[in-house]
């Protein structure tokens, strides 16, 4: 009975994500097309539908029947839902690649809304090809919801390509997650002259001055000096792309914490095999529910829950009432910031030497 209870809602949540997923699809192409959104929500709408039939298919068949049915179409459905989630993992590495290279090179060009679509679209291309060749052969791979398990179908052996997917996905999310918090740490040490105190404490202070001489930087500021207009407006601006920065990249880190989920669990049942198969049935059942239904959660975590502007313009789609309390500093989600914003930013930060908002 309670194995019933969580495979009725196992059918039903991905229901409600999806339907969230294509109302944020709807809600951002009618406003501003930002491509990492676009795509991350595409991804979702799949991921919650494969989900979805997977369960519903299982409990409105009998035994026989879906039996039957895995023969059948069983290699189609477990593609359409792997493809969903393995685009998410290399979709997050694309989006840590791209805070690198902002902080690396400020105002660059590489990382606009079509190129964004362009490596997305390779992306999906090369990881469907990756699928496809396993799919052909001997050794596809199916999901029976019935046993929720992944059936090779020249068990127990596995395709090379799906035994490299397998032992080497939960290095994408967990490598993510990590340099996203080098690049919000050293934000942080710069915005804050950390680097600059720490060398004041190892050379000396004199050295320092020395060095800005020779540099044409002055770390000391003139006594009775007003700020100017242009100075209040960069402090202005910096505070916004800060707030920027800080966002993308903690969504980044949640993507890469919501996917290292099924993935982490994957690895303990792999490091911990005995101790897992003395569990209960409804306690592992309930584990693998838990790390399947938490990626098409995602979205809504990241979007709605965590982001305040794209809550607000859900909120605004969907003619709800807004909250005064979404600050217009929670700039756009993950994605690259619109052209007006970033020509304001360029010509306000033209002779600035810190990092600059994605483009």
């Amino acid at each position: 009975m309670t194995n019933m209870i969580m495979t009725y809602m196992a059918s039903v949540f991905p229901v409600a994500c999806l339907i969230f997923n294509a109302i944020l699809l709807a809600a951002i192409i009618s406003t501003l097309p930002l491509a990492y959104i676009t795509v991350m929500s595409t991804n979702g709408i799949i991921i919650s539908l494969f989900i979805s039939l997977h369960m519903l298919i299982y409990l409105v068949l009998s035994d026989e029947t879906y039996a039957v049915y895995l023969v059948k179409w069983g290699r189609e459905t477990t593609l359409g839902g792997t493809f969903s989630y393995l685009n998410y993992l290399l979709v997050s590495v694309l989006m840590t690649v791209n805070r690198v290279v902002v902080v690396i090179r400020p105002f660059n060009e590489l990382f606009t809304h079509k190129r964004i679509f362009v490596y997305c679209g390779i992306i999906a291309i090369l990881m469907f090809i990756s699928l496809f060749i396993p799919y052909i052969s001997p050794c596809f791979i199916v999901f029976n919801a019935r046993k929720l398990a992944f059936e090779s179908g020249c068990a127990p052996g596995r395709h090379a390509i799906t035994v490299f997917q397998n032992t080497y996905a939960i290095i994408l999310p967990f490598s993510c997650m990590f340099v996203n918090l080098g690049l919000i740490f050293h934000l942080k040490c710069v915005r804050n002259n950390w680097y600059k105190k720490s060398l004041l404490l190892i050379c000396g202070s004199e050295l320092m001055k020395q060095r800005d001489l020779n540099t044409g930087i002055y770390s000391e500021k003139p006594n009775g000096t007003e700020p100017t207009t242009g100075a209040i407006q960069s402090a202005t601006m910096s505070k916004i792309q800060a707030r920027r920065d800080f966002i993308m990249m903690k969504q980044t880190i949640v993507v890469a914490v919501y996917l290292s989920i099924y993935e982490l669990g994957s690895l303990v049942v792999k490091l911990a095999p005995n101790f897992f198969m003395s569990l209960p049935q409804n306690v592992k059942d309930g584990y693998f529910y838990f790390r399947l239904e938490s990626v098409p959660l995602m979205n809504f975590i990241i979007y709605y829950v965590e982001t305040g502007s794209t809550r607000k313009m859900l909120r605004r789609f969907l003619n709800f009432k807004t909250d005064s309390s979404d600050s217009v500093f929670n700039a756009t989600a993950v994605g690259p910031a619109p052209r007006t914003l970033t020509r304001t930013l360029t010509a306000t930060h033209s002779r600035s030497r810190t990092a600059s908002p994605i483009n």
